[in-house]
């Protein structure tokens, strides 16, 4: 028996990340690696899995209140208190919420952090319910620039969508659905490395697919029957999850897992590969992994599929001249900001945004020179 520690780590950052590792560990069973961070101490819960309390010195384990600074406040005191979590970790997947103060205002500091210990990311980040308000939406969308310059690849999941068809289902029931939805996605990593399956990959393929793609799109499709790669193809073809957006340029690469029991054909998986790079990109890399798993897909057949669109963001990483890591803590940020004959004012807050600070520093985006 391999005594070594997985490479692969699951980790949930805030509440609803915590809340969502959980789930994810109900819908796969026992044998992924998983931690939970959260400044609010009562998400450790039952001490179902290793969890970590963030800030306790400066928040006292009664979490944000909501304000994203002091998540980020929080963990930049203590940068290293995932450091004893990492030993043998490669990749790292988290799952996080946007919107509220800890997954919003950590989650990039994080994915900084990790990226210095040489650790490739996926994110995996909840946008709010259309009806949870203006506010929300504007703290949530707040948080995309850090999480989208520090990690690997960064999948955004409105809640709207990543629910849809779930109208008639009460909150309990609709909310894990979704779940149950992105569990398929976060642990397809798991899956093709640890299941038995006829196409595999190994860590470190993983590891350089994922390295630097930048934003991304998921989406699963399962189906039965004689004709089940069609109609999953067709499910594919009009999900939500899809949309192309602004962001989107072309597909760079596609991430595909093909699940299924014994029952298996050449012809399906055929099928599934060759309809999915002519639906989403004739001229992108196609990755397929298959998973071989009776007790789980007996008799249906399940395709996870990750679509890497080569944006703007990811462009802009690789490109010569481009203003990168600018102002990596306050003091350089309000450096940049002020002049010596303000040095000495007061910051301008709004919503916990110090205004005298460039909106480009600020959110940590890049602007070419």
């Amino acid at each position: 028996m391999n005594s070594q520690p997985s490479p692969i780590l699951l980790l949930g950052v805030g509440g609803a990340g915590t809340a969502m590792v959980r789930g994810i560990l109900r819908s796969y069973g026992p044998g992924i690696r998983a931690l939970a961070i959260d400044t609010d101490a009562q998400s450790g819960g039952t001490g179902d899995m290793l969890f970590l309390l963030l800030g306790g010195n400066r928040l006292a384990g009664r979490g944000t209140g909501g304000q994203p600074a002091s998540a980020r406040a929080a963990f930049q005191d203590t940068p290293s208190v995932l450091d004893s979590a990492l030993e043998g970790v490669r990749t790292v997947v988290i799952v996080t919420a946007l919107g509220g103060g800890t997954g919003g205002g950590a989650t990039g500091e994080i994915l900084k952090h990790l990226h210095t210990l040489g650790i490739a990311t996926l994110v995996f980040a909840t946008m709010p319910f259309s009806f949870e308000g203006a506010e929300r939406s504007r703290t949530a969308r707040a948080s995309i620039g850090s999480i989208e310059q520090h990690a690997d690849v960064s999948v955004f999941l409105p809640l709207d969508e990543l629910v849809a068809g779930a109208n008639t289902d009460n909150m309990r029931d609709a909310l894990a659905r979704g779940i149950d939805t992105m569990s398929l996605g976060v642990t397809l990593l798991w899956r093709v490395l640890e299941k038995p399956g006829y196409i595999r990959f190994d860590p470190e393929r993983l590891r350089t697919i994922l390295s630097g793609c930048g934003r991304a799109q998921f989406a699963t499709a399962t189906a039965m029957g004689p004709n089940r790669a069609e109609d999953i193809l067709a499910s594919l073809s009009e999900s939500p999850l899809l949309k192309q957006d602004a962001n989107s340029a072309h597909v760079r690469t596609l991430l595909v897992g093909v699940l299924a029991g014994d029952d298996l054909l050449l012809s399906e998986v055929g099928t599934v590969a060759s309809g999915l790079s002519a639906a989403f990109g004739l001229g992108a890399t196609l990755e397929l992994g298959t998973v071989n798993d009776e007790a789980t897909f007996s008799g249906r057949l399940t395709v996870v599929v990750l679509i890497f669109n080569e944006s703007a963001t990811a462009t802009k990483k690789t490109m010569p001249g481009t203003v990168r890591h600018v102002a990596r803590d306050r003091a350089g940020e309000r450096a940049l900001a002020r002049t010596d004959r303000f040095r000495h004012s007061d910051a301008t807050m709004w919503n916990d945004e110090d205004l005298d600070i460039p909106t480009f520093i600020r959110r940590q985006l890049t602007l070419d020179r």
